[in-house]
């Protein structure tokens, strides 16, 4: 009901506005605009790369886990392992290496503690991207309580 004439003992026209129709098309309204406005793109328009490798997903190979963590007897140096074997950081590159000639399809997965400074993690990763693994995947941890630091 659009209008509800209240016709009442004074007899003058009292108009009761019914918001409904309203709020439904505000809603749809936000509707619309919350699916279109993510798919807008900013900016130049860019072709993006294409991965040799977006379809694979082969569960049954195992890959070479390097590590980089604290090291046990110094905490402020970092400690660098191929599976549980630890390396220096030249005998890491050279193990990696040799593994790499011996099967250049290779799966790599790089895990690094969070406790190391960003600038030791990333050159160990630009050494093993320098030795041409095809397939490097990066070990990340669930967020559990947002963006937020633990304290």
């Amino acid at each position: 009901m659009g209008v509800q004439l209240d016709t009442g003992g004074d007899k003058k026209v009292k108009p009761n506005i019914n918001v409904t129709p309203l709020v439904d098309v505000v809603l749809v309204l936000l509707i619309i605009f919350m699916l279109v406005i993510p798919n807008m793109q900013e900016g130049v328009a860019v072709k993006r790369f294409e991965a040799k490798n977006a379809d694979k997903d082969q569960e049954d190979i195992e890959p070479i886990v390097v590590s980089v963590a604290i090291a046990e007897d110094d905490p402020e140096a970092a400690a660098y392992y191929i599976g549980d074997v630890e390396y220096s950081l030249d005998g890491l590159v050279a193990e990696l290496a040799k593994l790499r000639e011996a099967d250049p399809n290779q799966v790599l997965l790089f895990r690094g503690d969070t406790r190391i400074p960003y600038g030791q993690i990333r050159s160990v990763f630009h050494e093993i991207q320098n030795l041409g693994f095809a397939y490097v995947q990066l070990s990340v941890g669930a967020q559990k309580d947002g963006w937020e630091e633990e304290a």
